[in-house]
């Protein structure tokens, strides 16, 4: 009977091992090359979960010298799956030398575990190496996650605390079953059996959360942003920018608004083609994000116009702002495709009073921008 129930086990947790790799096939691919490798580790991780039910039953049907250390080789290489996972997850590069750093340590983990067992040393020492070898590779994952938490990513918060919740659980809450139970314990493998099975379901849950939530902000960042030039575009300042400048009025924060427009655009498109018109777009854009705070926000309001939110900024600086930019855009020569462009760009500034909505503001900044081109192009006006 209790063969038949160990045979159950190792059956069950094989299927939700089987279920959770199917489902990391399922999930969108990364087109990034690290981050595209994150779910083959994941499946290598179920299969090690796996693997130390397998083991742990090994022992049960009397097999200490192989099962015990397998128990411990299995652990430790699942922890070493799970941080190579999430290191992926998050594009990083693992050198050679960490990788055959890690092959030793799992090597030496089974070697001694296999000398202390066949010795009949004290469990303590075993289990201390096995667990201490198990908690580090989860609590360097821990503090990966840690890293790139964003506010609001629920998915990285959870996938947080589950690995911390693993490490608590190797570190305490297993030496505290083993003090506690008998060594001759019946239940070691059903105890086993089920710590396991939630392992995986909160692992699978987790990183399946996270990885679609990445995807939604991705999304939601792709509906904001001018793939052409990687500014803020209409969307943007529809649904965003009121909010931004709501938020100034309720904090009693100044908000000026900087309107600029490329000088003779539509003649470089006629004499050169809209690729490099295009090109031209895109250095104009990267010329001005090199000039703003990291609180300013550039919007292409359509073709060659755009417009600068700057928070906390009265209207003397961000003329100052303008000024520095018409300066830094026409002294930038823009060489591509055999031809040389010397770009300038008209400014019109505004302060948003306390009274004022944001787009009636924005009304004021264009007339000031087109103010600015009437009067000869190349300047800034304020108002």
């Amino acid at each position: 009977m209790a063969d038949a129930q160990m045979y159950i086990q190792l059956g069950l947790l094989a299927i939700v091992a089987a279920i959770g790799a199917s489902f990391t096939f399922a999930l969108p691919k990364p087109r990034h090359r690290l981050k595209a490798k994150s779910a083959s580790y994941a499946r290598w991780f179920l299969l090690c979960a796996w693997c130390v039910l397998a083991c742990q039953s090994l022992t049960a049907l009397g097999y200490n010298i192989i099962g015990l250390p397998g128990v411990y080789a299995s652990a430790v290489v699942g922890a070493y799956m799970l941080l190579m996972s999430v290191l992926m997850r998050f594009g990083v590069e693992v050198s050679q030398l960490k990788k055959f750093a890690a092959l030793l340590h799992v090597c030496a983990v089974f070697v001694i575990a296999s000398v202390l067992t066949a010795t009949q040393a004290a469990g303590w020492v075993t289990h201390g190496l096995a667990l201490t070898s198990v908690a580090f590779p989860l609590w360097l994952a821990g503090q990966r996650v840690k890293q790139h938490l964003d506010v609001g990513h629920v998915g990285g918060y959870l996938l947080f605390g589950v690995l911390n919740l693993l490490v608590v659980l190797v570190l305490f809450g297993v030496p505290v079953y083993l003090t506690v139970v008998a060594k001759d314990s019946p239940y070691h493998l059903t105890i086993t059996f089920a710590l396991t099975l939630i392992v995986m379901l909160t692992f699978m849950l987790a990183y399946a959360v996270n990885i679609l939530q990445s995807l939604l902000i991705k999304l939601h960042s792709q509906v904001h942003t001018d793939p052409l030039t990687g500014a803020k575009n209409r969307h943007f300042f529809y649904e965003i920018a009121p909010k931004l400048a709501a938020h100034a009025h309720r904090n009693h924060e100044t908000l000026s608004l900087v309107a600029c427009d490329i000088d003779y655009f539509k003649s470089i498109n006629d004499q050169h083609g809209h690729v490099i018109g295009d090109i031209a777009l895109k250095r104009f854009c990267e010329i001005i994000q090199a000039q703003l705070r990291r609180e300013d926000t550039l919007i292409r309001m359509g073709g060659e116009e755009f417009l600068i939110l700057s928070p906390q900024c009265d209207g003397a600086k961000a003329c100052l702002l303008a000024e520095r930019l018409r300066e830094t855009i026409s002294a930038t020569k823009i060489s591509t495709r055999g031809v040389t462009l010397n770009l300038t760009a008209s400014f019109g500034v505004i302060q948003m009073s306390p009274d004022a909505d944001l787009f009636s503001t924005v009304k004021h900044a264009d007339k000031a921008l087109y103010d600015a081109k009437a009067n000869g192009r190349n300047q800034v006006i304020m108002v």
